[in-house]
C-alpha cells in the first residue's frame, strides 16, 4: 500500500500511468504502474453509502416519515412532488415513488453514482415516475425551461455528517427553501438538535497535548508554554464514543441541549451562532472534553426521532444502531477548568456554516473572546495526529522506553534516535548521554522537536540532523561513532503497523557510522494474525442486496468492481472502536530479525501459516486481523494490536492509539466464510522495495 503524492505521467499503457508514491516502508518517492481511473474507482469504493444503507433505523425511519409527509399533502388535497437531494442509489426516491408521490425529482451531483441511481430506479419499475438530474441542488433551475417545471412541497434530504453541518446543510437546505420548494413545503427530516456532555478524564486529555515526561529518580521534560497554552487543532476528534470504556472518563453535566436546526423553513438557519448553556458540576474535576452528539426530527411532530447518542446518553436504549457514517465527537476547550462538585460552568458553543467548535468558562467570566474557534499557534496540533500524541503520552509505551534508555545509556553513549516526532532523544540526554542525534526528516515534527530542546535547555546535547539518512556525514556526526540507535519507531508515513519497519532502512544507510560494539533497538518485528467475527464492521464491505424492498444489486456490483481495482488486500482501521470476538489464537505470520544476512542482502523472505478456526465458538468469522510488535529486549515490547490477552471466544481488547490491518472475508469466491475451518495467510516480504504483499485463501469442511 503506498500514499499516492503525485500524477505525473511518463508512460501510458492499456490505460494505466506511472505516478510518483511515496513507499510507507522506505520513505522513499517510487514509480507505480496505477490505472488510469485509480482515483475514480477509490472514490466510489470508499464513499461510505454502503454503511448507510445497512443502516436499518435510518432507513426505515426515512421511509416512515415519508409516508406521513405524503399523507399529509394528500389529506389537505395538494398534489405531492417530491425533491430529493443528493440521492445516492436512489432509495429514498423510490420510497417517494412507491408511497404514491406525483412526481419525484432526484439529484447527484457524484457522476458514477447518478448514472449507477438511474440504473437501479429503471430496474426497480420507476423509471417513468423519477426523473434524475446529475446536478448539484444549489445548481437546480425551476420553471417552463428548467431542470423542475415547478417547485417541490416534500424535501427528503440526507445532508449529514459526524458534525451535521460539514457537508454544508445549511446551504442545501436555506437554498432550497429560497429556489426548489414551495411555502409550507414538509421537509424530511424536520430538524435537528445537538446535544454535548462535559467530562474529566486524563485518558481522553491525552489525544489533546503532549504531557511532562516525569523521569523516575528526578528529571522532567516540559512541553513549550506555547504548547500549553495553545487552542488546539481546529478538526474535529470523531470516533466511536460508545466503545470508549465508561471507567476512563467522568461526566461532570448531563447531556446539554445547546443548538436546534430547524429544517422546515419556518425560521432561517442561521449560518454563524453561538449558544451559552449553564450547568452545575456532577463531580469534581477537570473539563478535559466536551462530547458532541445530534438527533434528527424526522417528522413535523418529532414523533420519529433518530438519535446518533452513544449508549449512555440514548433516550431510547433498545434502539441503539451500530452506525459508521454518522459518529459521536471529542471536542476540546482551549483552556480546562478545574472544578468542584456544585460549581456552575458555562458552555459556549459555537457553529459557522461547516464547522463547530466549544469553549468551557467559568460563569463569573462576561467576555467570550477566546470562542473565536480552536487555531494551532505551535505547530503541534497540526502537525502530530491525535494518536501520535497519545502514544507519546501513553504510560505503557513511555515506561518501556524509559526501562531501555536507563539500561544502554552511559555518560559515554553517543545516541541516535529514528522516527518522527519523537522525543526520545531528550530523554536520554536527561538520562546523562554524552551525545544525542535526532534523525528528523519529517519538516513539520522537527520544528517542534526543536522547540522541545530549546524549551528545556537541551541545545548543548541534543542536535537535530535534517538530511536523508544516505546524506549523513561524518561532519554531520561531528565525527563521533554512534553506539546506541533507537526508535520507538513511528513514521508519519506509515499506513499499516509494520510500515514502522523504515526505522531499519535508515539505520541500515548510516551503518557505516556505527562503533563495533553499536546495539539497536528495536531488534525484532513481529507479524500476528488472529482470524476475529466483527460485531459491525463487516458492513462496511457487505453487499446490500435488498433494502427495504429495493433491489439494490447494481450498486453492489459497482462498489465491489472499484474496490477489485483500488483495495489492498489490508486495509488500516482503528479496532479499539470496532468490537470484534476472538475466533482463534494469535499466530505469528512472519518474524524479521534485521540483523540477519538476508535483510542486509535484500533477499525477499516469504511466510504461509493456517489459521484454524475453534469449532466450538458460536460467532462466525468474518475476518483477519493482522497488527505489529515491536521487541526490544526479551523483556520489553510495544505491541500495536491487543492491549491484554487475548481469550478465544471474548472480545478483544485493542491498543487505543494505533490501527491494525484487516481482511474482511465475505461469501464470494476464495473468502468463503460458510463452513469455514481455515484461512491461509501467505506473506512476501522484499527488502529492496519495502513491499509487504498478502495473500488470504480460506478452507471450507
Amino acid at each position: 500500500m503506498r500514499l499516492v503524492i503525485s500524477t505525473t505521467v511518463f508512460i501510458r499503457r492499456k490505460m494505466s500511468t506511472f505516478v510518483s508514491v511515496i513507499n510507507p516502508s522506505t520513505g522513499k518517492i517510487d514509480w507505480k504502474l496505477q490505472d488510469d481511473q485509480y482515483d475514480y474507482h477509490q472514490e466510489i469504493a470508499r464513499s461510505g453509502y454502503a454503511d448507510m444503507l445497512h443502516d436499518t433505523e435510518r432507513n426505515k425511519k426515512y421511509y416512515k416519515a415519508l409516508a406521513e409527509a405524503i399523507q399529509i399533502k394528500r389529506g389537505l388535497g395538494e398534489p405531492v412532488n417530491v425533491l430529493d437531494i443528493g440521492t445516492g442509489t436512489g432509495l429514498l426516491s423510490m420510497m417517494a415513488a412507491r408511497l404514491g408521490a406525483d412526481t419525484v425529482t432526484a439529484c447527484e451531483a457524484f457522476e458514477p453514482m447518478a448514472k449507477c441511481a438511474r440504473e437501479i430506479i429503471q430496474q426497480n419499475g420507476f423509471g417513468d415516475k423519477i426523473r434524475l438530474i446529475p446536478k448539484r441542488s444549489t445548481d437546480i433551475t425551476v420553471g417552463e425551461d428548467g431542470d423542475m417545471p415547478e417547485r417541490a412541497n416534500i424535501l427528503v434530504t440526507e445532508v449529514f455528517d459526524t458534525e451535521l453541518i460539514g457537508e454544508g446543510a445549511i446551504n442545501t437546505f436555506t437554498h432550497a427553501h429560497r429556489e426548489l420548494l414551495q411555502k409550507n413545503s414538509i421537509v424530511v427530516p424536520s430538524a435537528a438538535n445537538m446535544y454535548v456532555q462535559v467530562v474529566s478524564s486524563d485518558f481522553i486529555r491525552r489525544w489533546r497535548d503532549i504531557r511532562p515526561i516525569k523521569l523516575p529518580g528526578g528529571g522532567v521534560i516540559d512541553p513549550p508554554s506555547e504548547m500549553t497554552s495553545c487552542g488546539g487543532a481546529p478538526a474535529l476528534h470523531d470516533l466511536q464514543l460508545h466503545e470508549l470504556p465508561q471507567s476512563l472518563f467522568q461526566v461532570l453535566s448531563m447531556p446539554l441541549h445547546v443548538f436546534r436546526f430547524d429544517f422546515s423553513g419556518t425560521h432561517p438557519l442561521k449560518f454563524d451562532n453561538q449558544s451559552s448553556k449553564t450547568f452545575e458540576a456532577l463531580h469534581a474535576g477537570q473539563t478535559d472534553g466536551i462530547f458532541m452528539w445530534w438527533d434528527l426530527e424526522m417528522d413535523t411532530k418529532n414523533k420519529i426521532n433518530l438519535s446518533c447518542a452513544p449508549g449512555w446518553g440514548h433516550p431510547r436504549p433498545e434502539e441503539l444502531q451500530w452506525r459508521d457514517h454518522w459518529m459521536q465527537a471529542i471536542y476540546y476547550p482551549n483552556q480546562p477548568l478545574s472544578v468542584q462538585k456544585g460549581d456552575k460552568v458555562k458552555v459556549i458553543s459555537s457553529h459557522d456554516e461547516y464547522s463547530l467548535w466549544f469553549n468551557v468558562q467559568p460563569t463569573n467570566r462576561a467576555d467570550s473572546s477566546d470562542n473565536m474557534g480552536p487555531a494551532c499557534s505551535c505547530g503541534m496540533h497540526v502537525s502530530y495526529s491525535r494518536s501520535q500524541i497519545g502514544m507519546l503520552n501513553d504510560p505503557h509505551r513511555r515506561d518501556i522506553y524509559y526501562s531501555l534508555l536507563k539500561e544502554k545509556v552511559t555518560e559515554n553513549s553517543i545516541v541516535l534516535t529514528i522516527s518522527d516526532g519523537s522525543l526520545l532523544s531528550l530523554v536520554a540526554a536527561r538520562l546523562g548521554a554524552k551525545q544525542v542525534f535526532a534523525l528528523e526528516t519529517n519538516n513539520f515534527t522537527r520544528k517542534i522537536l526543536q522547540q522541545f530542546i530549546n524549551h528545556n535547555d537541551l541545545g548543548g546535547k541534543v542536535t537535530i540532523l535534517s538530511k536523508e539518512p544516505e546524506e549523513i556525514t561524518e561532519e554531520d556526526l561531528q565525527s563521533y561513532k554512534i553506539d546506541l540507535v533507537v526508535g520507538e519507531p513511528y513514521f508519519q508515513s506509515a499506513v499499516l503497523p509494520w510500515h514502522h519497519v523504515h526505522f531499519w532502512y535508515a539505520a541500515r544507510q548510516l551503518s557505516g557510522f556505527l562503533s563495533e560494539k553499536a546495539e539497536v533497538f528495536p531488534q525484532l518485528l513481529t507479524i500476528k494474525a488472529m482470524a476475529v467475527s466483527f460485531r459491525d464492521l463487516w458492513k462496511i464491505r457487505s453487499p446490500v442486496g435488498m433494502c427495504e424492498g429495493f433491489n439494490i444489486q447494481l450498486f453492489d456490483q459497482l462498489i465491489e468492481s472499484s474496490s477489485e481495482i483500488s483495495d489492498s488486500e489490508v486495509e488500516p482501521q482503528p479496532l479499539w472502536e470496532y468490537p470484534c470476538t476472538a475466533c482463534t489464537d494469535p499466530v505469528t505470520v512472519q518474524s524479521f530479525d534485521f540483523s540477519e544476512a538476508s535483510w542486509v542482502d535484500n533477499t525477499s523472505q516469504s511466510s504461509n501459516i493456517s489459521i484454524t478456526l475453534d469449532p466450538s465458538i458460536d460467532e462466525k468469522c468474518n475476518g483477519v486481523v493482522l497488527w505489529a510488535e515491536y521487541q526490544f529486549t526479551d523483556q520489553l515490547k510495544v505491541s500495536l494490536g491487543p492491549r491484554e490477552k487475548v481469550i478465544v471466544g471474548e472480545k478483544v481488547e485493542w491498543d487505543f492509539y494505533s490501527k491494525q490491518g484487516i481482511h474482511l472475508l465475505t461469501n464470494k469466491g476464495k473468502d468463503s466464510v460458510e463452513n469455514l475451518k481455515t484461512i491461509d495467510v501467505s506473506l512476501t516480504f522484499k527488502p529492496n522495495t519495502g513491499d509487504f504483499d498478502f495473500i488470504f485463501k480460506t478452507k471450507t469442511s
